[in-house]
């Protein structure tokens, strides 16, 4: 994957969103930002996962440049616990082949990829030993709430102090994967370990999660033949949490997808689609949810229609939640004590399965649309996928609320046109409608009381109430509507990539509590090489403000919503890199330009403008 620094800014496109950030800046300059999140689980579960390793693993090949990322440092934004696809390529030469990227900067940045991959490899059998890590060592800006009785729907995130506070956030993927193919199939499997470690002024955490996927399917180049494709994947977590006492969690999760039935010829078969997640919680917690799904399916590939179609039968079960060494409640009417059980969300049973695409011009335009919905039981690794400052220890143990639940999607369904022009300029362009029954979201408790209530000494309080503002998700139903345009224009000189979205949902309206996306988000990198040996880049991520309603602890001990709103940013970045030849490399990153004040996640907010540098070596 080429050094090219895939992704600079165009000026026009930095001009309008430095616009409208400023005018939302002036709306209300003393409020933090947060990333808008989208929920789609449904859709990242289902086959041919993007594999969440660097991208000289997917190819194989790595006698080539590496990407810098817009951001070198992207936490677990990206983090799934399964790689589920796995296609290594032959290279030109059978040697093995050594991949080494390093960097750190200031603020500590420090970023870490490499990629062996021995010389027995042959055309039958293929594996490479990776490594990655991204982390974070600095001041984080503080984020203060305060709640106003005379006005209980409004709340003032202030940061005109500009308080700091030291932390931490890393992020550690390694692990060994690899490929074996005969005539008739192939085999693909990856084993390795994760793990997350943070600390802020709450809390001190460490989950080390181990685990492995395999895969076996057909790829059988007869007309008629029985297709399979089988993939497992486990992980086993252990989150260990940490303030006035050690808290521990243990993760086991489990998946199973199988796809068989009969290829009548190359363009009709008939399919059944079986799925499986299962998810067990010990120590801290004692739970166990999980999904069973069926989707029988027909597709039709001819001419130049695709028809896919099918219908998901899938039930959920388990919603069991036992909590060991849940702290006392140290003075009445501060506190709530009911507790909602987790993964109690339950579905429709059926959903629609439906893909129609029509190639209008062959090679250069498809017009598709696709109808699906589903459920996903959101399991404590995703929880951190969402937001990786969650934990066992959050807000939910004040406001009662459900640490973990069930996302249900009733209904999806969407428009679009993709293709290419001239074999330069990509697109893809769609938008459409969702319904969802219970959507993960972003979420925070003010605690109006902060400092009023003391813990006995010994009772073990996890988390300190003199915390004016907590970290916590929420779920819940809304209407959903959607639209992004993603595109890429690749030349001998310059590379462009990017996708514009827009998101309006009705939370609102319904004053549920969460924040909803921002209403319009973008992500658009450009980069210009000189002779294949100057790269320079400009990249820029930005989003509009969002609205949302924070929960808040009444004095009846009820959880209220405050309207809040949180406004928009620009992420601004520029990078270069400078190579000495085909084997080496130097490269620079610049992030936050414009020294924005911007919340990957809610409530933590990196420190001002930095710089990261480093190498690249391909041996």
């Amino acid at each position: 994957m080429a050094m090219e620094f895939r992704y600079m800014f165009s000026g026009i496109v930095a001009a309008f969103l430095a616009g409208a950030v400023a005018y939302s800046q002036e709306v209300n300059p003393t409020v933090e930002v947060s990333r808008a999140y989208m929920s789609g689980h449904a859709a990242v579960d289902k086959p041919a996962l993007r594999m969440a390793v660097p991208d000289s693993v997917l190819r194989f090949d790595i006698d080539v440049d590496y990407t810098v990322n817009a951001s070198p440092y992207r936490g677990s934004y990206e983090f799934r616990p399964y790689m589920l696809d796995i296609r290594p390529e032959k290279t030109a030469s059978d040697a093995g082949q050594f991949f080494l990227r390093l960097g750190a900067g200031y603020s500590l940045h420090p970023v870490a990829d490499v990629v062996y991959t021995p010389e027995f490899r042959t055309s039958a059998f293929s594996m490479s030993i990776y490594g990655t890590h991204r982390s974070y060592f600095g001041r984080y800006r503080t984020v203060t709430g305060m709640a106003d009785a005379s006005s209980p729907v409004t709340v003032d995130w202030n940061r005109s102090a500009r308080e700091r506070y030291s932390g931490y956030d890393t992020y550690t993927r390694a692990g060994v994967c690899g490929r074996a193919d005969w005539n008739t199939g192939y085999f693909t499997f990856d084993a390795g370990y994760l793990g997350i470690a943070g600390r802020d002024t709450l809390l001190t955490r460490g989950f080390d999660a181990f685990r492995t996927s395999l895969r076996v399917a057909s790829n059988n180049p007869a007309g008629s033949h029985v297709f399979y494709d089988v993939r497992m994947s486990y992980l086993y977590g252990e989150d260990k949490v940490r303030t006035s006492g050690p808290y521990y969690l243990a993760e086991h999760d489990f998946s199973l997808f199988s796809s068989a039935g009969q290829v009548f010829s190359g363009t009709s078969r008939l399919l059944l689609d079986v799925a499986l997640d299962l998810s067990a919680y010990r120590s801290y917690l004692s739970s166990m949810s999980g999904k069973f799904s069926l989707t029988p399916r027909y597709v039709l590939d001819r001419n130049r229609w695709l028809l896919d179609l099918g219908v998901e039968l899938s039930v959920l079960f388990g919603n069991d939640r036992t909590v060991y060494g849940v702290p006392p409640v140290p003075a009445a009417g501060t506190l709530l004590t009911s507790v909602r059980q987790m993964h109690s969300a339950r579905g429709q049973f059926v959903y629609p399965d439906i893909e129609i695409g029509f190639d209008a011009i062959r090679n250069y335009l498809n017009i598709y649309l696709r109808a699906d919905g589903g459920e996903d039981i959101n399991r404590y690794s995703d929880l951190l996928s969402h937001n990786r400052f969650s934990s066992i220890l959050s807000a939910h143990n004040y406001a009662g609320l459900p640490l973990m639940d069930n996302t249900i999607k009733r209904i999806d369904a969407r428009l679009g046109l993709k293709g290419n022009i001239g074999s330069r300029f990509m697109y893809d362009l769609y938008g459409g409608y969702a319904r969802y029954h219970n959507m993960l979201m972003d979420a925070v408790l003010v605690n109006p009381y902060a400092g009023a209530v003391t813990p006995e000494p010994g009772a073990g309080m996890p988390v300190s109430l003199a915390a004016p503002l907590l970290p916590a998700v929420a779920y819940g139903a809304c209407n959903f509507f959607y639209a992004d345009f993603r595109f890429g224009w690749h030349s001998q000189d310059v590379t462009v990539d990017g996708v514009l979205s827009y998101r309006h949902t009705d939370l609102g309206r319904t004053m549920t509590p969460g924040f909803s996306p921002a209403p319009f988000s973008a992500d658009v990198d450009v980069v210009y090489n000189w002779k294949k040996r100057i790269f320079v880049g400009l990249h820029c991520d930005a989003a509009l403000a969002r609205d949302g309603y924070a929960l808040s602890l009444d004095a009846s001990s009820a959880v209220s919503p405050l309207a809040v709103r949180i406004p928009g940013y620009a992420d601004l970045g520029i990078s270069a890199e400078y190579r000495f030849n085909r084997k080496a490399s130097f490269w620079l990153y610049g992030g936050n330009l414009l020294d924005m004040t911007i919340q990957r996640t809610p409530l933590y907010c990196e420190s001002g403008i930095y710089f990261t540098a480093g190498i690249s070596l391909r041996l």
